[in-house]
């Protein structure tokens, strides 16, 4: 066979791999985006027997463990925290939300008092006082009122029902989770052994390099960013609760847990303290606080913990975790959102090894001396 009618049958063969990969990855696509709700739980069993086959491996090393038994045993301690964390925590929760709920009706009658006297006074309206002053303001007869409230009631109604189906679903999912983990834990090697068994034997080695740096990158980010979560949330519920404003532990909490979307929990943990600060308005002191507890954290998180801690593992920056997740989410739900960040990062460190290899290839390089050999004449007149 001649040198040419070679090339021509490489070329074709590279164009048919090309091909198959494309049709492997719509299918893919196709699946995962029809069937994202039920892959959810799978999904995220997958993801927790990633981060938790470090430890079972270890108990199996250390103490010869069988993977089944270190399964269970690790299951065992995760129970035990998680019912020393729920007595400790959950209480204190419980106490301010009660504590917030009892406070509503006060706020209301701060509100009305405060709120319905500028509305008159400013726009001249005569806010009505009650449903009846109401109805006789707009003139309207009661009964037309009802028969025109009750048109959107089956509308509401299937809403209701959607949600209510929703919420028993979520709770499922909640509950498949830990139950697919306790399936694949212990099978998680088989499953990788099983995963490469599929790729040609000639990529094999560039696939394991290129997994194991993904794997270092991941776990790296991971461990940091759960470190980096948990100072947070323990930064803000004190320093909240030092300002003095009610429920400072729940928002405190809630804005470290929200930090591992840029931006988003800072928002909405400064959003509900100001909203606290304002029910209860004592002074422009206790805002004051607030204000100087989120800079200061942030400013300890910018400079100091990200830095030091997580620093730029992912190789995305905050600005691409943040659109990695929304558009995980926009094209997968939640599925997506839970695989944004690693998907990411995996795509981050397969691009930059690939334009590693772009650049020492021949179709790269060729020509190159032809350029330097102009340029270094040019610099020597």
């Amino acid at each position: 066979m001649s040198l040419r009618c070679k090339e021509r049958v490489k070329r074709s063969h590279t164009l048919w791999h090309l091909v198959f990969y494309c049709l492997v990855f719509c299918a893919v696509y196709v699946v995962v985006r029809g069937l994202g709700q039920v892959l959810t739980p799978v999904a995220a069993a997958l993801v927790l027997s990633y981060l938790l086959d470090p430890v079972v491996s270890w108990l199996q090393r250390r103490f010869g463990l069988a993977r089944w038994l270190g399964t269970l045993v690790l299951f065992v301690v995760a129970l035990l925290f998680a019912t020393a964390l729920f007595l400790l925590v959950v209480p204190v929760l419980v106490r301010e939300i009660h504590a917030f709920a009892e406070s509503v009706p006060g706020y209301l009658q701060k509100m009305r008092d405060a709120v319905v006297p500028w509305l008159s006074d400013t726009f001249d309206l005569q806010v009505p006082s009650s449903l009846h002053e109401l109805v006789n303001q707009l003139g309207a007869d009661i009964k037309a009122v009802v028969t025109k409230a009750a048109a959107p009631l089956g509308g509401v109604a299937g809403q209701v029902a959607r949600k209510t189906a929703g919420i028993f679903s979520g709770m499922a999912t909640l509950v498949l989770i830990p139950v697919f983990t306790f399936y694949f834990l212990p099978k998680f090697p088989s499953i990788l052994f099983s995963a490469e068994e599929l790729i040609p034997r000639r990529h094999v080695p560039w696939v394991r390099a290129t997994a194991g740096e993904i794997d270092r990158v991941l776990a790296a980010w991971i461990r940091g960013q759960l470190t980096v979560i948990s100072i947070l949330a323990i930064m803000y519920a004190v320093g909240l609760s030092i300002v003095g404003i009610k429920m400072a532990v729940l928002i405190g909490v809630l804005t470290g847990l929200l930090a591992f979307i840029p931006y988003v929990g800072v928002v909405i943990g400064l959003t509900m303290a100001m909203l606290v600060c304002l029910l209860e308005y004592s002074g422009p002191g206790q805002m004051l606080g607030v204000g100087v507890v989120f800079a200061v954290v942030q400013t300890l998180e910018g400079l100091v913990l990200t830095p030091r801690i997580v620093g730029e593992k992912t190789g995305l920056g905050p600005v691409g975790v943040l659109l990695a997740l929304m558009l995980g989410g926009s094209v997968f739900g939640f599925v997506g959102i839970l695989l944004a960040v690693p998907t990411a990062a995996a795509l981050v460190v397969v691009i930059k090894r690939g334009l590693g290899a772009y650049k020492n290839s021949l179709c790269y390089l060729k020509g190159a001396d032809e350029m330097v050999a102009p340029s270094a004449e040019a610099g020597g007149r």
